[in-house]
This record gives structure tokens, C-alpha cells and sequence, in this order.
């Protein structure tokens, strides 16, 4: 009898310390500011808020406190009220999504009834980083602040600046917590976040999927999230962690690593036959593979607009520095190459350090800079696959000013949010810098004030090719309103001729 209840309780035992999530305390603050009233409404952060809140709750965390759209008074009592939480802790998380500024080298987070007129009320009106971080030291073992606020700030353009000594910067500054702190930027220091264009943020989808998977390692888990990032924005956004953690390991679930969940795979579709490079060590004849034709289901549509891909993509992005090509591959590889036109040698883009777990390998850097000038014509692009043979090469025709049109309409929807703002200074004026600085993309930009519809149209300056994203020094950026203007619309006619959704905008 005694020997059966010994191994009644060794079991017990055993199913108690089954996983971290069962053995420790975890809590969450998690807070989504979008209805900022001196800014234009945040289209994605009350819904990224939710999703993080949503996977919290999943993963074992014992309290989870959603909060939306705090004013400066209800971000300290959350804060505060949190604190209390994180002394009974042995996890403690904070998840931001808003605007944060840094001034001076001090990182802020904006609350929603911020107005910032001026350097001096970034104190009075913003809540430091610091503050955020006292209210989580309590935790026993893991300190955590992810910060999705690194967009666009808008109040850079309104803010009176009145001491020289005291920058301003774009993005967030780096910081160096203490040990057993981590905090992660949606962007890394002096880099702005994307909105994106789904129901979530590019760093919240990855995120959430991320955690989601059983036995990654916290710190393994945000360098995935990185990655994950870097080639859904084609590399215009690198997600940063900062700080250490003890020798220990933290999973927000435990279990064995596995991938997270991918559709089945299409069968592998006939690839286009080309020349052989000049000089390679393989070179494979095309495949070709019989297709098995399967009819999508009734109930999901979707999947028709999305058919299998045989080749390599390739978008191409404008900067002030030149293009750039951003190649999406249909498989692993171990390595991509490139030229322009159909002769001469084949150019490296070299690797990342990042792995692919698939391979095992480095991965290849997917990006192709090209200069500013370069003519239209062709670039070809081949790899080598996870076997080690040599596919392709693959042409892609390369149009600059199409693909300049392209690239600027694919920001304006990103920043749909931040089209218009007010700024008052001597009378009220609506600035619509942004669009400006994409106007070759734009055909027609019509804007309202206190209308539902716009009912007026804006000149914008010519397209300049060979310098698009410059406002020209005499153009004037912005409207004078009527100082009762409490609203604006706005809609875009695009090149194509196709009409933007009317966007609305608060003073």
C-alpha cells in the first residue's frame, strides 16, 4: 500500500513539473494606442494589440490585461496597478503598440491625449521607457518589454524645438537594460516600423506565429522574428533586441521545436528552360513534373488568386541611393546570383547571418542593389538549390518608371494612415507632405475639409524620375483651413487610373 501511494505521488509529481507554463507565474500588460487626438488615427495597432493579448492567454500567462488607447493619467495607473502584479511574478510583459519618440537620447511612449507643441512637454505628456521598466523589476526571473512603436512620428513635424543641445530622432534610441531584461523594438534604433498591408503589422504576424511554436527558446524564438520580418518587407524593417538574460532557458511553450504550420505545398510546376550559366559546377535540365490537378474548394475562393509560382520574384524598391531588387525564391538554396542583361558574368549577393533551418546553410542575401540610373532591360537571377545544382537563369524584365509607380503606390497604401495632418501655426494648416514625396505614383489628389467626400483637387509637382521622393524648394506642402476645420478627406487617383478608398483625418 505504502509503495502504491509512493508512486501515486512521484506521478503527480512528475505531471506538475510537465512544462514551464504549469510551474510558473506569468502576466502581461498589453496596450494599444491607435486614437491619438494631435495624430492621425494608427490603423493596425488595436488589432495587433489584440492578437498579442490573444496568444498571452494561449501560452499560460495567468493574467493578461488588454488596454486601449490610454491618455498619459490611465498609462501610469496601468503601469502602476501592473507593478503590484510583477512582485507575485516570475514572468512580467509589456507589450506596446503606439507612437514612442526619443528626445535627447530618452525613449518615450506617446499616450493618446499627447499634443507635444513643444521638446519641453515631452515630459509632462509622454511616459519614459524607464518608467515602463521599474514597473516590471519586480519579476523574479523574466523581464520583458516589446515595443511595436517605432512608426512614422508625426509630431517631428509639429514640434517647437527649443533646445539646440536636445535631439530629436527618428525611430527609437538603443538602450542597455540590466541583466534579465529584454526589450525589443518593432524596428532596431533610428529605423521606422511598417504598418503593413494585412489585418496585422509585418513584426505582430511573425511574432504571433512565432510564439505560438512549442519549444523555441525566447532567444532563439526573436532572432526568427527577425528574420521572419526582414523578408516580408523586403528588408526595409529589422526588428532588435536588447538586453541579456541568465543562464537559464525561457520557452513561452514548452515541448519539442517544430515549424510553425505551412499550406501543403503545390506540386513542384514545370520550370522554364534557359541557357547554363558560363562556368557553374552543376547545372540541371528543367524539370518537368506532370501537375495533379486538384479543384479548389467551394468554400475557399481565396486560393485562385494565388496560384502556384515557378520562378523567382522580384520587386523592385526606389531610395535616394538607387533600386534595389528583393528576390523571393520558390525553394531552399544555398546561393543566388545576378546580371544585368543576357552576357557577362554572374555577381554573388552573398549571405546573410541568419540560418535556414530547412538547409542548415547560411541564407542568401535576397536584396540586389542597382544604382540610380540604371536603364530598362533585363536582370537575370539564378541560385543553387538545397542539392547543390544550379537553377536558372531566370529573366525579369526591369521597367524603372513602372516600377517606380509600383514601389510609390505600395507606400501610399502602407501609409494610409499618415496621408494628412494638422498643424497649427499662425491658423491651421493641412500638410500632405507624404503624398508629395510620392506624387509619381499619383495622377490626381483630391482632398475635403469637414466633407465626407473630397471636393476639391490638389496640384502636386511633376514626377522627377532622377530624384522622386524631392519636394521641389517652392512648392508649399500643405492647405490653410478655416480655423473651425475639425476634419479632412482625402482620396488618390492613381496612374493606372484606379481610385483609392477615401481616407478620413481628425484635427
Amino acid at each position: 500500500m505504502l509503495r502504491t501511494a509512493l508512486a501515486l505521488i512521484a506521478c503527480l509529481a512528475l505531471l506538475a513539473g510537465a512544462g514551464p507554463a504549469a510551474a510558473e507565474t506569468r502576466v502581461a500588460l498589453v496596450i494599444g494606442n491607435a486614437a491619438y487626438a494631435a495624430a492621425p488615427r494608427l490603423p493596425n495597432t488595436g488589432r495587433d494589440a489584440a492578437a498579442v493579448a490573444e496568444v498571452l492567454r494561449a501560452t499560460g500567462f495567468r493574467t493578461v490585461t488588454l488596454a486601449p488607447d490610454l491618455g498619459r493619467a490611465a498609462l501610469i495607473a496601468a503601469l502602476n496597478a501592473f507593478s503590484e502584479q510583477a512582485e507575485r511574478a516570475d514572468w512580467a510583459l509589456v507589450y506596446f503598440a503606439g507612437h514612442g519618440v526619443e528626445i535627447g537620447g530618452t525613449n518615450y511612449l506617446v499616450p493618446v491625449d499627447a499634443r507635444l507643441k513643444s521638446d519641453r512637454d515631452i515630459g509632462d505628456e509622454a511616459v519614459a521607457l524607464d518608467r515602463v521598466l521599474e514597473a516590471i523589476e519586480p519579476a523574479r526571473k523574466l523581464r520583458l518589454v516589446i515595443l511595436d512603436a517605432c512608426r512614422d512620428n508625426p509630431f517631428l513635424t509639429t514640434m517647437r524645438r527649443t533646445l539646440a543641445t536636445r535631439s530629436v530622432g527618428q525611430g527609437l534610441a538603443r538602450v542597455e537594460p540590466e541583466g534579465g531584461t529584454l526589450i525589443a523594438f518593432a524596428a532596431k534604433h533610428g529605423q521606422t516600423a511598417l504598418d503593413g498591408e494585412g489585418r496585422n503589422g509585418p513584426f505582430v504576424e511573425a511574432l504571433v506565429r512565432r510564439v505560438r511554436t512549442p519549444g523555441l527558446e525566447i532567444s532563439k524564438l526573436f532572432r526568427l522574428v527577425h528574420d521572419d520580418v526582414v523578408a516580408a518587407t523586403g528588408r526595409r524593417q529589422h526588428p532588435h533586441v536588447y538586453g541579456s538574460l541568465p543562464g537559464d532557458d525561457f520557452f513561452f511553450l514548452p515541448g519539442t521545436a517544430q515549424p510553425p504550420p505551412v499550406a501543403e505545398a503545390a506540386p513542384p510546376p514545370v520550370r522554364i528552360a534557359a541557357l547554363p550559366p558560363a562556368v557553374a559546377p552543376t547545372v540541371v535540365a528543367p524539370k518537368v513534373v506532370a501537375p495533379t490537378v486538384v479543384a479548389p474548394p467551394a468554400e475557399a475562393p481565396l486560393h485562385r488568386n494565388n496560384p502556384p509560382v515557378n520562378g523567382p520574384l522580384v520587386g523592385f524598391s526606389r531610395s535616394n541611393a538607387g533600386w534595389t531588387a528583393s528576390v523571393s525564391l520558390p525553394e531552399p538554396a544555398l546561393a543566388l546570383s545576378w546580371r544585368l542583361g543576357e552576357t557577362g558574368a554572374f555577381r554573388e549577393t552573398g549571405l546573410l547571418d541568419a540560418v535556414d533551418q530547412r538547409t542548415g546553410r547560411r541564407v542568401p542575401n535576397p536584396a540586389i542593389a542597382l544604382g540610380a540610373d540604371v536603364p530598362a532591360g533585363v536582370l537575370e537571377v539564378r541560385y543553387v538549390d538545397a542539392g547543390g545544382a544550379t537553377v536558372g537563369p531566370f529573366p525579369i524584365a526591369f521597367d524603372p518608371p513602372a516600377a517606380l509607380r509600383r514601389d510609390q503606390r505600395r507606400m501610399i497604401e502602407m501609409a494610409a494612415g499618415g496621408w494628412l495632418s494638422f498643424r497649427s501655426f499662425n491658423g491651421v494648416l493641412l500638410y500632405f507632405t507624404p503624398l508629395v514625396s510620392y506624387r509619381c505614383a499619383i495622377r490626381e489628389l483630391r482632398i475635403g475639409l469637414d466633407r465626407a467626400e473630397p471636393d476639391r483637387v490638389v496640384a502636386l509637382p511633376p514626377c522627377d524620375e532622377a530624384n522622386p521622393f524631392a519636394v521641389p524648394g517652392t512648392f508649399v506642402p500643405y492647405l490653410k483651413a478655416p480655423e473651425a476645420t475639425r476634419a479632412a478627406s482625402a482620396q488618390i487617383v492613381y496612374t493606372d487610373g484606379t481610385v483609392s478608398p477615401v481616407q478620413h483625418f481628425r484635427r
